[in-house]
């Protein structure tokens, strides 16, 4: 019998936050990371919304994103399958559902393979952008940008990709940070 995966959103109670902040610190580099506090605070205002990728036992994976209401999206900030079960098609699995819970589309930023440090870093970020491609994503030509000293492309499934610019993505940074730092630290990088 094969197994049922499904969404499960987190309570933004301090312990699943530090749970969740623990998963984060295994997946992630840490100059990706926000720090835990902002997240915690955009947790508990309902700026940002952690899922997790579950059958009713294990959870696999999860994704943090904010809601576009301009968009009616949602922008994904993380998106990790735990280390053990990677490879086994549970990635594929959280994007299908994220598509479900946001029929209009996402976006999410990949390094880009332009400006890796060497040979494998260029091959596992060409590795990243060829997972969401199969998963329905495409890079958006038209964005090309630097994220607090981060080369990054935009990935989206959205209908169009004229649907944002530089100024939107920094007004992302802005409310996630409380502080007007996008045009500081977020710049177009052609």
């Amino acid at each position: 019998m094969q197994k049922k995966y499904y969404l499960e959103k987190m309570n933004p109670t301090n312990i699943n936050i530090k749970v969740l902040y623990n998963y984060l610190k295994q997946d992630f580099e840490r100059q990706e990371l926000f720090p835990q506090f902002v997240l915690k605070r955009n947790f508990k205002k309902g700026r940002m919304e952690a899922v997790y990728l579950t059958d009713g036992q294990e959870k696999y994976g999860y994704a943090i994103y904010q809601k576009l209401p301009s968009l009616q999206g949602i922008f994904v900030s993380y998106l990790a399958i735990l280390s053990k079960y990677r490879s086994n098609g549970l990635g594929g699995e959280l994007i299908s559902q994220l598509n479900d819970l946001s029929p209009a589309g996402m976006l999410l930023e990949v390094e880009d393979p332009e400006a890796a440090k060497g040979k494998k870093d260029y091959t596992t970020r060409l590795r990243r952008i060829s997972f969401y491609e199969r998963n329905g994503l495409h890079v958006n030509p038209n964005m090309k940008v630097n994220s607090f000293f981060v080369p990054l492309r935009m990935m989206d499934n959205l209908d169009k990709t004229d649907a944002y610019d530089i100024s939107f993505y920094q007004r992302l940074y802005n409310r996630i940070l409380g502080l007007p730092l996008g045009r500081i630290f977020i710049k177009e990088n052609w």
